[in-house]
């Protein structure tokens, strides 16, 4: 996950999972439609997190009250999923499908933030399900016990069975960072959706 301060252009010439903006003063929206372009392109989450305190769109400044600043950024609807299709296919098992966070789930997140939620993500995947032969393969994901465990299971990469079907991942073979990457993205995306509904 990279967090992106915008106070200018920005190239994304970084390799990355997940990209949340917040627009620093004095921001102009067409750096931030930008980015999310360059997301697009390359396949990266993005999320629109906070307009800053002020904006600046089609030559216009905008001061945003603090209170406001991330409904406004919402409110944009500019945020970008390339796993749609993914997530319409889940939607139609039962067994996937039943997955949600709880509660206690949500406030852990909000405890510890997002970053430290997709580098949970990065070392599980890396540990359990990252090896062409994991341990305990098939049973490796505890049905709960932390939000990261419930979202593979919701989105199929909780074991190498479920990779194989869900996202056409070869088994017996290590897990390419590009391909851990992924893993975490859909994650991550699972996640961040839960936590708006």
């Amino acid at each position: 996950m990279k967090i992106l301060h915008v106070d200018k252009p920005i190239s994304i010439d970084f390799d990355t999972d997940v990209i949340e903006c917040l627009a620093d003063p004095n921001c102009d929206f067409s750096w931030i439609l930008d980015i999310r372009d360059q997301c697009i392109q390359k396949h990266i989450l993005f999320r629109f997190v906070s307009t800053g305190p002020t904006l600046i769109k089609d030559g216009k400044i905008y001061h945003i009250p603090t209170n406001q600043q991330v409904s406004q950024a919402k409110k944009a609807q500019i945020d970008y999923s390339p796993n749609d299709d993914l997530f319409v296919r889940l939607s139609h098992s039962k067994f996937r499908s039943s997955f949600y966070l709880r509660k206690k789930d949500r406030t852990y997140i909000q405890q510890k933030g997002w970053e430290t939620i997709d580098q949970h993500a990065h070392d599980f995947i890396a540990s359990r399900l990252a090896p062409a032969h994991p341990h305990h393969d098939g049973k490796q994901t505890p049905m709960k016990g932390h939000p990261v465990f419930l979202a593979q299971h919701a989105t199929g990469t909780c074991c190498r069975n479920c990779l194989y079907k869900w996202h056409h991942i070869p088994k017996e073979k290590d897990l390419t960072d590009k391909e851990q990457n992924y893993i975490c993205q859909v994650i991550m995306d699972w996640l961040f959706r839960q936590m708006e509904k």
